[in-house]
């Protein structure tokens, strides 16, 4: 994807973001700086003779003012400033100013009508120049996935290398995300955002809505139709998902232009929208829908138990995207084998007693991967877990009784560290397998956990013998 934020525009951002008062506040909010930094970028796309529409492409206060000369007595230049407040004149100036003292230097407080007043927002939205002045729609693919899986197969890493591809810059890419965990408590307020209490020196006690990350994110989007942005939504199914989402759930459809194929009204997301002055004529109405560069990528844990089912209409709004058990991603000091695995007999010798851990332990040694290290060890536990749900089935039991597949460990399970800490490993891995997985064997982890931990963690008796 072509950035359209150039490495000036960030210093000038940064700049703004840097401007402190005495007492630590900050001079210009996010929002005021996203409105500065687009109006040079973008607002002058009708202004008839100027050749070079992006403000940015000046970078020199002598450039810049000898462009403005002339520019500042355009008609419509004094339309694109008078219907945004100011805001375009402001950022100019704060941009000349920038370009003339450098980024060590302070700025001068000074601020967009819109900004230091709530007049703007007794201006009739209706009356200002048209729509399309103000956003231009961008056509493109959304991304609307889920990653699913066992426990550590490495959906975290699929979604990193998803947005890693698109920005690599890691500063760049924080400005283009918000990531959101999802758990039972977690609600639309949380989500979306709400109208809550605010108590401040001019007033005793005000009621304002707080937008939450969803909007945030969503208003940057609209304030820069050509980047995309992405919303990332861990353990989505460990909260309620439908009720988190409350009406927007009807934007998630998407026509074949990328943006929301139904829109609906949410007048306190119209109203927050609309204290922009870059944004009040779209959403005076109250009207939202999900533009096509805001994308939604989640992680759903498929083995975790107690959590929220998401309904088929629910997903059917995501591309549901399978993340396999591959130890290969795994980093080499994670393969390498390790004391906590540590034994006196050779793996062939114990596993051979069983075909199938036979099977498996020679399929191993030919590719020279049968090593007493976690990827081996992982593979005969998703192993064993196979033969006890053969053996269930041969008896009779249901399906609902069997072992499900999602509680098979994948390569991310455990971390570097608890593969050099025998207890820590112990607490972690066997205590999964005996509480959650094998809970219910006739043969494995039969023993209290008691019991295992005082032979196998503090007596150090070799902890592949559990699988067998």
């Amino acid at each position: 994807m072509n950035i359209v934020t150039t490495e000036i525009e960030r210093d000038f951002r940064s700049w703004l973001k840097g401007q402190l008062y005495g007492d630590g506040m900050r001079v210009f909010t996010d929002n005021e700086i996203s409105a500065y930094a687009y109006a040079l970028r973008s607002s002058c796309e009708k202004v008839e003779g100027l050749q070079v529409k992006n403000l940015f492409y000046y970078r020199t206060a002598y450039d810049l003012e000898k462009e403005m000369d002339w520019l500042k007595g355009d008609t419509a230049y004094q339309d694109i400033d008078k219907a945004g407040n100011g805001t375009l004149s402001t950022a100019v100036k704060l941009y000349g100013y920038y370009l003339e003292n450098g980024p060590e230097s302070t700025a001068p407080d000074e601020h967009a009508l819109f900004y230091l007043s709530n007049a703007a927002s007794d201006i009739d939205r209706r009356e200002t120049s048209p729509v399309e002045f103000y956003y231009h729609e961008v056509p493109m693919k959304p991304v609307q996935r889920v990653y699913y899986g066992a426990p550590g197969t490495g959906k975290s890493y699929s979604v990193r290398k998803l947005l890693s591809a698109e920005y690599p810059d890691e500063a760049v890419l924080r400005t283009h995300i918000k990531r959101v965990i999802f758990h039972p408590a977690y609600t639309y307020g949380d989500f979306v955002g709400c109208i809550k209490p605010l108590i401040s020196m001019e007033r005793p006690l005000d009621y304002v809505f707080v937008a939450g990350p969803f909007a945030e994110l969503l208003k940057a989007a609209f304030l820069n139709p050509e980047e995309k942005y992405f919303l990332v939504i861990e353990e989505i199914n460990r909260g309620n998902a439908p009720a988190i989402f409350g009406d927007i759930f009807q934007l998630l459809d998407r026509g074949p232009d990328g943006k929301s194929e139904y829109s609906i009204v949410n007048r306190d997301l119209g109203a927050y929208f609309s204290r922009d002055p870059w944004m009040k004529n779209i959403f005076y109405d109250g009207m939202v829908w999900l533009p096509a560069n805001f994308n939604i990528i989640a992680t759903m844990n498929t083995a975790d138990d107690n959590i929220f089912v998401m309904d088929g209409a629910f997903k059917r709004r995501f591309e549901l995207t399978y993340v396999p058990i591959d130890f290969d991603i795994l980093l080499p000091e994670m393969k390498e084998e390790k004391d906590v695995f540590a034994g006196g007999r050779s793996l062939t010798e114990i596993f051979s007693t069983s075909e199938t851990n036979h099977r498996l332990a020679q399929q191993l040694e030919e590719k020279g991967r049968l090593k007493r290290n976690w990827p081996t060890f992982a593979a005969f536990v998703n192993n064993a877990i196979d033969v006890e749900n053969e053996e269930a089935k041969r008896n009779g039991k249901p399906h609902d009784a069997l072992i499900a597949e999602n509680k098979k460990m994948g390569p991310y399970f455990v971390k570097p560290e608890e593969l050099d800490d025998p207890d820590k490993f112990f607490n972690k891995v066997i205590f999964y397998l005996k509480q959650n997985v094998f809970y219910d064997s006739p043969r494995l982890f039969t023993a209290s956990f008691e019991e295992l931990y005082e032979k196998y963690c503090l007596g150090g008796a070799d902890i592949f013998e559990l699988l067998v």
